[in-house]
């Protein structure tokens, strides 16, 4: 009897499974390419600022209040440094002198970029109309924040009471003015209304005022 003595067959090792070798290189490729990216946006946007930053010039601006149809004069000016801006056209510092003696066509307050447009050289109040001052108290006028300067107003005369026995109801007299200035009265509650009226009615504004014959109501028209 024979007895088979060879040894065992052995597995053969299993072959490498191949690893792929482009991987790794295209992420390297897109990291690169972002990083150029970021390095071009950062250069572009740094230029920006540098070019706006340097875009500065000196304007005009108001350094304290002035009135419709007042005269514009140099201490009533400052140079301020600041970006151009689409839209606006303030006035250059160098130009100053098309603007003193000049009169502002509204209200201008501290702080103001000036521009030609609010300026003229005509006098306000216009040919034919004069200026009143008129101090009303809060029962004889809107709010005061509803009030502005360029509004139409009218001035609602106050009948005299008298004794007879003349009828309540007739329309009392009312005159068209426009609001030049507001300010605040030397009383509690009270404004001073700088108002343009047409030379023939200033007497009568004047008057009335004096006697305190006067409500304002604004006019919607």
């Amino acid at each position: 009897m024979s007895v088979n003595t060879s040894a065992p067959a052995r597995a053969l090792p299993a072959a490498p499974i191949p690893v792929p070798r482009t991987a790794p290189r295209r992420r390297s490729v897109a990291q690169g390419a972002l990083a150029v990216l970021l390095i071009i946006v950062g250069a572009l946007t740094a230029a920006y600022v540098a070019q706006r930053i340097g875009g500065t010039h000196d304007y005009l601006a108001m350094s304290r209040p002035v009135g419709k149809g007042a005269q514009i004069s140099r201490d009533d000016l400052v140079v301020v440094r600041v970006n151009q801006a689409v839209g606006l056209r303030p006035i250059p510092a160098a130009n100053a002198g098309q603007v003193i003696g000049k009169r502002a066509v509204m209200a201008l307050v501290p702080g103001t970029l000036l521009t030609l447009d609010q300026v003229t050289e005509t006098p306000v109040p216009a040919p034919g109309h004069q200026l009143i001052g008129i101090a009303l108290g809060e029962d004889r006028m809107p709010s005061a924040s509803r009030l502005s300067v360029g509004a139409q107003v009218l001035l609602v005369v106050v009948p005299v009471r008298s004794n007879g026995d003349g009828p309540d109801l007739v329309p009392p007299r009312t005159i068209t003015a426009t609001i030049v200035q507001l300010a605040a009265g030397s009383r509690s509650g009270q404004t001073v209304i700088n108002v343009e009226v047409a030379t023939v009615d200033a007497p009568t504004v004047a008057a009335l005022a004096a006697g305190d014959r006067i409500v304002l109501a604004l006019d919607g028209s």
